[in-house]
Parts: C-alpha cells; structure tokens; sequence
C-alpha cells in the first residue's frame, strides 16, 4: 500500500483540496506545499476521495509555518461553511428549531474524517459545541481550531431566524500578538489557554427558529411524492403523503426506523404496518422508493457532493451509499450524475 492510499485513519480529499486553495489565495505556493507533503495531486482530483490522515497533518503543519498570514485557518472555516451550505440549507429544511437541527447535524468524521469530534456541553444557562481532536494541538495558533471555530459561529448565525452570536469563545493556544482576524471572525469575548476550543451560546437559543430556503430544491415533499407514486389529478393519499414527510425528515438522522417513524406519527408499529398493507406496500419498500427518489433529484444537483447526499439519505459513508444505489439503478452515483447532467 503506497502512502496515499486510504488507511485506517483517513481524511476527505476535499478537506485537502480547501486547504490548498485558501493558503493559494493567500499567495502561499501551491506546489511547494505539495512536495513538502510529498503528496500527488492527482490523488485529490478524484471526486470524493480520501487519503491517511497523515497528510492533513502534515499540511496542517506546512501550511502553519507560514507566518505571515496567522488568520489562515479563520479563512479555512470560511470555505468550510460555504462548501456545506446546501446540505445546511436542507438540514434546515427539515428542522423547526435549532435544537432540531444540532440532532441532525452529521459528525465531523463524515463530512472531514478522522479528526475529531465535536461534543455538545449543556450548563444550566448555556450550551457549548466544544472540539475534542484526535491530535493534541502543538505550539502556536491552531489552524485546525481556528477553522472550526470559525465555521461554526458562521453556521450558528446563519440559520436562525434571530441573530445568533457566541457568548464567549474558548481557545486552546495562547493569546496571539494580534487579535484583529479572530475578534472578527469569533466576537470579542475570547478566551485563551482554555485546553479546549469551545464556542458557548445561551441556552436559550437552542428553541431558535430556523430560517427556511423556499427553493425547488429543498422543497417540493408534495411535488416529490406525486412523481414517486406517478399522480396526475387524483389526490394524493394524506396517510402516505405524511408518511413520506416524516421519512424524508428523518433520514438524515440515520435513524429511520419503523419504530422512530410511527412515534414521530403518533401511532402504533402495528398502526402503521396495517395501513401500509391496506396499501400493497411495506416499510421498506416505501423507505426505499423514498431512498432512490431523493438520491435521483440530489445527483441532479452538482452543489451537492455524493459524500453530502449519502449523509442525506442517513448512510454513514459514500460507499455505502453507492452499493445501495447500483442497485437500485443498476450504476454507480458518479455514473448516473454524469449521464443525468448537461
């Protein structure tokens, strides 16, 4: 096994390939970046790829030494947000509250990889996203941190409908000499030597409604479920209507089961599987019909990656993602997406 193939431990090619075009922007050379890493960049052409984790690290640190640009990793969050802004959009899309949509929220090993964790902390008037990583921050600013912080305060204000900002921010590396990036990008309540990176908001907010995006792409549950079930000016059953509602909600979870389903209805397991079968249908099938729908419409959409639609659909990885849709359409997701778009 050469050193980018995928280990055990591993990172998205796209996290790469972000970091690469931020520290570009900020003149550093592309190129010598990569040889630093030792890393071929064809490797991180290949969409949604993945490679050891070794080479974030190591570009983490390459691109870190560079001290005239310390707000580095502030941009890096920035790019962070924005590339995950349509998944945000329907993660929103299927939320009431902010409350709902933190549940919702992928962890960073599936949309990043295997770099840590962010852990919810809940204190009697506030709540904190604190970041736990898998490797302990060297000296000096942390561009790992900094992006995460970064990232998060800009998602937190952006989705609800009431302005959003942190209470305070905790810091695991020291006071730098300037503060203006991270005032800017963090607020002013910024804390340092914290052992931990930690954004805190009131508890409050966690009843927060959420902005909603009225667009064809993230709504439409009615105009899905006629297409699915071939309607034309008959009336849509109400039961299953409700029922793919529920569904699509809840499939980003990953935990759409009979049993979540039929509670979030408010009626019984055996309710539920006897009007499916007053209908000719079951659970599964439905739930797969739902699947192959959905995953249909977002392969249309080339601002989602097939990374980002596997975790809408509730799979915890790209692969298997695709084994399920090559069987459903008798091809691989790229393959479909590439037939699909002009």
């Amino acid at each position: 096994m050469t050193k980018a193939q995928v280990a055990q431990a591993y990172v998205h090619a796209k996290v790469l390939r972000g970091m690469l075009d931020v520290a570009q922007a900020c003149r550093l050379n592309r190129r010598e970046l990569l040889q630093a890493i030792e890393l071929d960049p064809r490797v991180l052409d290949a969409p949604d790829s993945a490679v050891a984790i070794e080479f974030y690290y190591a570009l983490t640190a390459a691109i870190s030494s560079y001290e005239r640009e310390p707000d580095i990793g502030l941009y890096i969050g920035r790019l962070t947000y924005l590339e995950n802004i349509h998944l945000n959009i329907y993660m929103a899309s299927a939320s009431e509250t902010l409350r709902d949509w933190l549940n919702l929220m992928p962890s960073v090993r599936q949309l990043f990889g295997d770099i840590g964790e962010v852990r919810v902390r809940s204190a009697a008037d506030s709540f904190a996203l604190e970041w736990h990583p898998n490797k302990p921050a060297g000296e000096g600013r942390c561009l790992t941190s900094d992006s995460l912080a970064s990232a998060t305060v800009l998602q937190m204000n952006s989705f609800c409908l009431l302005p959003l900002r942190p209470l305070r921010v905790d810091l695991c590396y020291s006071k730098p000499a300037s503060l203006q990036g991270l005032h800017q990008f963090l607020g002013d309540n910024l804390h340092f030597d914290q052992g931990l990176t930690a954004v805190h908001y009131p508890r409050s907010a966690l009843d927060y409604p959420l902005a909603r995006v009225n667009t064809r792409i993230y709504d439409g549950a009615a105009e899905e479920f006629a297409r699915l079930y071939e309607l034309n000016s008959t009336e849509p059953d109400s039961f299953l209507l409700g029922l793919h509602a529920a569904i699509r909600a809840q499939l980003p979870r990953g935990e759409c089961s009979i049993e979540n389903i039929a509670r979030s209805l408010h009626v019984s397991r055996r309710t539920l599987q006897r009007r499916l079968h007053e209908r000719d249908t079951n659970f599964q099938q439905l739930l797969q019909e739902i699947k192959a729908g959905l995953a249909r419409k977002y392969l249309r959409d080339a601002r989602l990656s097939i990374i980002q639609i596997a975790l809408l659909l509730g799979y915890a990885d790209h692969s298997t993602f695709s084994a399920a849709f090559k069987t459903w359409e008798g091809m691989t997701p790229s393959e479909f997406r590439n037939r699909s778009t002009p």
